[in-house]
């Protein structure tokens, strides 16, 4: 019984801390969710009470009552200060996991350097998610070949006629147009984008079209750091 309880008031701790944003879960709102918990909770505990009293533990019964009545108070703590937790889990994830956003409370979001020495991110692109590394000397977005593929693009169908200068040479590249793009939530829309011949990059690149598009962006040590 102390372990389903346990169990009930850290999945809905969890529940809460990540769905908060949606304001419902299931249909039913979030509040309400939460207070289904709690009342479970408490509900369980006078049930198993109901077992101590029989068995002549009345002093059992009443540490059980304030334990259960600290982690309802935890299960509220949760929910109230849901935001900072989240803030403090994504700033852990982000140190630990290169391309994890850092999102600040002011709306901006930061990325540590990896072990190559670039800036990873994870980009959405018209609803999939690619990694991509962020490149200040590009003049706008260029995709990879599969990249391209991933987010629905018949490169089949492409006129690779723009010529570029990468690393490895020169290469001609398609030109295209995406329709949004959202790094750590910060969305950009109607980007200017290219696609790169097949086996001329090795990873996309967020170049400067998307840049652009930002209030601002820095580099601070081994962080970059996006501002809507």
């Amino acid at each position: 019984m102390l372990y389903a309880l346990l169990g009930i008031v850290a999945t809905a701790v969890a529940v809460l801390m990540y769905n908060h944003q949606s304001g419902e879960l299931f249909g039913y709102p979030i509040e309400a969710i939460g207070s289904v918990a709690l009342l479970s909770t408490l509900l369980l505990f006078l049930l198993s009470g109901r077992g101590s009293k029989r068995a002549g533990s009345a002093f059992k019964s009443l540490k059980y009552l304030l334990m259960w009545g600290a982690l309802g108070i935890l299960l509220v703590l949760g929910y109230s200060f849901k935001d900072d937790a989240r803030l403090l889990v994504d700033r852990v994830a982000g140190e630990l996991v290169p391309g994890t956003a850092m999102v600040s409370t002011d709306g901006s979001v930061s990325f540590r350097r990896s072990a190559d020495g670039h800036f990873q991110v994870r980009a959405t692109i018209d609803g999939s998610t690619i990694p991509m590394l962020v490149d200040s000397g590009a003049s706008a977005v260029v995709l990879t070949q599969e990249d391209a593929a991933a987010i629905g693009i018949d490169t089949r169908n492409l006129s690779f006629l723009s010529p570029v200068n990468t690393a490895n040479g020169r290469t001609f590249t398609a030109p295209i147009m995406l329709e949004r793009i959202s790094v750590g939530g910060i969305e950009a829309r109607n980007v200017r984008a290219m696609v790169a011949q097949a086996g001329t990059l090795q990873e996309s690149l967020l170049g400067m079209s998307y840049l652009d598009q930002l209030k601002s962006w820095s580099v601070q040590g081994d962080s970059i750091t996006f501002s809507r």
